[in-house]
């Protein structure tokens, strides 16, 4: 439950939803227990599985595009619109402030597109740059987790969207700034810590160029701001009369079961490899 009765009224109280979430959301186990990126940090990966690594996120961030791109659309603020157009754009090539996640005033540059990042990346390693991005290099793990994020970050039911938005901005965020011990358990750290062990062992002792990291630790620096404005965004949502708790948990679940898919996909890819 998450009302209380004061008189003839029943008022939400937005602390007992938010231990439900902690429960609920923050007890996943991609959050907690993510058995790839546990092994990745470990810094035992081979040339074969950072290939795949990266081959499949470039397919998850060149298609999240079209997803936030219905994410916008599908605002229902104003204000939850400005917020994914600055994302999407700063997907796209545009410069944001990592503080405000305002991309005002900011330059656009085809380089800085993130799926050219993963394209540095990529030529370093010498993959096919025909296969970066495109769906069918994906498996069915990263098009199932497409999908899944497609039916809830991407409806048109903006609670859902919500719901899953602040699922997959809470997990991106979760341990950063509080803390090198729990920083150090966050996805895009342990990928961070991952590849520079590889850059070390496979690269760098042979005299090769490292892999730019630029990427990963872009996304690192940033989650901190994005989680920030999606605990706004359900502070306001939750006060709303038509907020519908049990929609935004059952978003949000899903979106965290799809992204666990593609994680769990690259698991048992990496041990073929």
């Amino acid at each position: 439950m998450t009302t209380k009765t004061s008189g003839n009224h029943k008022v939400k109280d937005l602390n007992i939803f938010k231990q439900r979430i902690e429960k609920e959301f923050f007890q996943h186990p991609v959050i907690v227990n993510n058995p790839y990126t546990k092994w990745f940090k470990q810094g035992t990966a081979n040339t074969e599985q950072v290939k795949d690594l990266i081959r499949q996120f470039s397919v998850f961030s060149n298609h999240f595009i079209v997803v936030q791109t219905k994410r916008m659309v599908n605002a229902r603020t104003i204000k939850g619109e400005e917020a994914a157009r600055a994302i999407l754009l700063n997907e796209c090539g545009v410069g944001i402030n990592v503080k405000t996640g305002s991309i005002e005033g900011q330059r656009f540059t085809t380089p800085n597109a993130h799926i050219n990042w993963l394209r540095k990346m990529s030529e370093i390693l010498e993959i096919d740059m025909k296969l970066i991005g495109r769906w069918e290099t994906g498996t069915k793990a990263t098009h199932d987790f497409l999908n899944g994020l497609d039916k809830t970050y991407g409806s048109y039911d903006e609670q859902v969207g919500s719901g899953a938005s602040f699922a997959i901005e809470t997990w991106a965020a979760f341990g950063i700034g509080h803390g090198e011990g729990q920083e150090s358990d966050n996805f895009w750290k342990e990928l961070i810590v991952g590849l520079e062990s590889y850059n070390k062992h496979h690269r760098i002792s042979k005299n090769l160029k490292p892999v730019p990291l630029g990427f990963f630790q872009y996304h690192f620096e940033t989650e901190e701001g994005h989680g920030a404005n999606v605990w706004h965004e359900l502070e306001e949502s939750f006060q709303e009369d038509d907020f519908d708790e049990e929609k935004y948990i059952s978003a949000g679940k899903i979106a965290l079961e799809s992204i666990y898919t593609f994680w769990l996909g690259l698991d048992e890819t990496r041990k073929k490899l």
